[in-house]
Formats: C-alpha cells, structure tokens, sequence
C-alpha cells in the first residue's frame, strides 16, 4: 500500500501528462483540488490489484469528451464522484475501490479524487497504460468486455445509463453520441471485479506515472535536459526540436483532430503531428517515423514539461519524442484496435524502436 501524499500527486499528475499522449498537459486545475482534497484531511491509499479479493467490486472511473473542452470547466469532484454514485444505484451494491479507466493527464487525478471523496482504496492500475481517444481502444475491450453497464454524467445533474451493449464498439458509439449531446465532456462509471482486473487491467500504470512525473521533476529541479533524462530511462527516443509554425484543430464527432507543424531549428523539412485528442502519426518529407501505439510526446523545450494537443501554440519550441508502444498493445488484436488502421489511415505501425522497416 502506498499512500498518495502531496508530492507523488505532483509527480503522478506530470507522468499521467506524458503518458496522456498529447491528450491532454499538466492537469493543472484537478492537482489543485486534489491536493487541496489531502490538506483537507483526505486520505489516498493506492494499492495494488492482487491485494484485493477476486469478486471485490471496483468502480472504473473516467471523463470522456474532447479535451479542449474539459478546459473550459472547473473541477468539480461532485462531477466525477456522481457517475460512480449513480453506478453504484443501479447496481444496487457499494464498491470497495475505484480504478481509473485511462492514466492519462486529468483521467488520473479523476479516480484519486473520487477515491478520496469515497473513502475508498485506488487500485494501482487502468485499462490503457497512456492515453486513446476511445472507449473500444481499452485492454477490457480488447479482451472482450463491452464495458457496459456505463454511467455518463454531466454538471446539470444529468444522468444516462448504458445498461447493456452488444460490443466494446457500440459502447463507445452510445457513450460518444451521449457525451457530445452533454456537450462533449461527460463523467464516466463502469465496474469491474477485482479478479477481472487482474486478468486484464494494465497493472502498476499509477506507479510507472509517478516514476516518469519524479524523472522530469528531478530534471527541472537540476537544471538538466529533460528530454534526454525522459529518454534515457524510459528506452525512447527523440524525433526533432524546433518551432510550432502552424496548428490546425478542430471539434468533430467528440473528438479534438488536428495537425500540428513543427519546424527545425536548422534547415530541412518540417515535422507534422497528426491527432486525434492524442498525438497519432509523426511525419517528415513523407516519411512516417513514428505511429501509434507508439506514445508520442511533445515536450516543451523552456519547461521540460508535455504539452497537449489543448495546448499547442504558434511559435513554441518543443521536442518531438516517442517511446516504445507496451507489449499488450502489440498484439494482433491490440494492433487492429490501436494501431493506425484503428484511425482510418492506410498503412500500418511503423516505429522507430526497431530496425527500419520493420512493421508489426
């Protein structure tokens, strides 16, 4: 058991940025309150899955929208904790824990604010590992699961139940048409049992973004690259630096979709960074040097820190990096459901972690 005090917050809430994929930055707004929660008396413990008995039942907890929009709310722990209440009503039963859905960026604070508004234990672990725009994309869904029943709900006291499902995929098309009618940013429940978890949770997902969030703060604390601190402990590596020229976003469907431009800082051809509420293809002069399920990051060249798709701005200077995908995310099955295919586009992942040309 580990308890989460003020510090691996901060870390927690720096790592789960890098791990949200362009996702999302530094939650910024939900570490305030979370932080503001455990001076207030709160107690976080987090603990891992194999503590918990097998038919122990877990409340998945979550925000689902377009990240550009979540920016435009404050927190309200009310938001989040109300899927899980209304979850918890229709099941007729109490939870013992809560786990997040998704480590990345404010999707991390989420559960730990729950958790300690519930007085219950967080589980060390999510469904993803980092960050996907879709609820179809997580390793339940890739096992199988349909991830219903769901609770969706919103700031209006507003509350939808997806009861039954026939996949993953139609829970994702009912979630995805429910969150937008919210307007595109909604709190999510779903349960799980402990033992299910164990069998197909990404475990220690918490504790990895804790371990990442103590790498850069160390870094800026001494003075250091960050990014070649990053890389160098989590075995990545760094596509180019130099200046954001231009950003094209747009809301569609749900989603943030976009390209950035980021142009060297010595000539040759710029790099393009392809998204969809997290970064999905990186590209130069044609040339595709790194895809999903890739993780790819840009980092802040001033302040060491990830910057989300939310946050891309004319003329700042980032670093492009990439770290390698996890192995349950290549997989056959994984692939075909993360992979580039997953996002319409017509070719398969391509990496720079391998030799060059070699495509899983």
């Amino acid at each position: 058991m580990t308890m989460i005090d003020e510090d691996a917050l901060h870390s927690l809430a720096m790592g789960a940025a890098v791990l949200s994929a362009g996702g999302g930055s530094f939650p910024y707004l939900e570490h305030l309150h979370a932080r503001e929660m455990l001076r207030g008396g709160a107690r976080v413990r987090m603990v891992p899955a194999e503590s918990m008995d097998d038919d122990a039942l877990v409340a998945m907890v979550a925000m689902v929208g377009a990240p550009l929009v979540m920016l435009e709310r404050l927190v309200d722990t009310d938001h989040f904790v109300g899927a899980a209440r209304g979850l918890s009503r229709y099941l007729g039963r109490d939870f013992d824990a809560v786990m997040g859905c998704e480590i990345g960026c404010l999707n991390a604070m989420i559960p730990v604010l729950v958790a300690g508004s519930l007085g219950l234990p967080l589980i060390d672990g999510d469904t993803l590992g980092r960050s996907f725009p879709q609820i179809n994309m997580s390793s339940f869904a890739i096992n199988g699961a349909t991830m219903a029943p769901m609770v969706l709900s919103d700031i209006r006291a507003n509350e939808i139940i997806v009861s039954r499902a026939a996949d993953a995929d139609w829970t994702e098309i009912l979630v995805r048409a429910a969150a937008t009618a919210l307007g595109s940013v909604a709190g999510i429940a779903t349960p799980a049992t402990a033992g299910f978890i164990k069998r197909n949770a990404v475990i220690g997902s918490y504790s990895r973004a804790i371990r990442i969030g103590d790498t850069i703060r160390a870094a800026q604390r001494a003075h250091d690259d960050v990014v070649a601190r990053l890389l160098a402990e989590n075995e990545g590596c760094e596509l180019g630096r130099g200046r954001i020229s231009d950003v094209e976003r747009r809301i569609e469907g749900g989603f943030v979709r976009g390209e950035a431009t980021i142009m060297p800082g010595v000539s040759g051809p710029p790099i393009k960074v392809a998204f969809q509420n997290e970064y999905l293809v990186a590209r130069r002069d044609g040339e595709i040097l790194s895809t999903v399920p890739d993780l790819l990051c840009l980092l802040d060249l001033t302040t060491g820190e990830p910057i989300g798709t939310e946050s891309l701005r004319y003329a700042r200077q980032v670093a492009i990096v990439s770290l390698p995908a996890m192995a349950e995310h290549l997989t056959p099955r994984a692939i075909a459901a993360v992979g580039p295919r997953a996002f319409g586009y017509d070719f398969d992942h391509i990496t720079p972690h391998r030799q060059q040309g070699d495509r899983t």
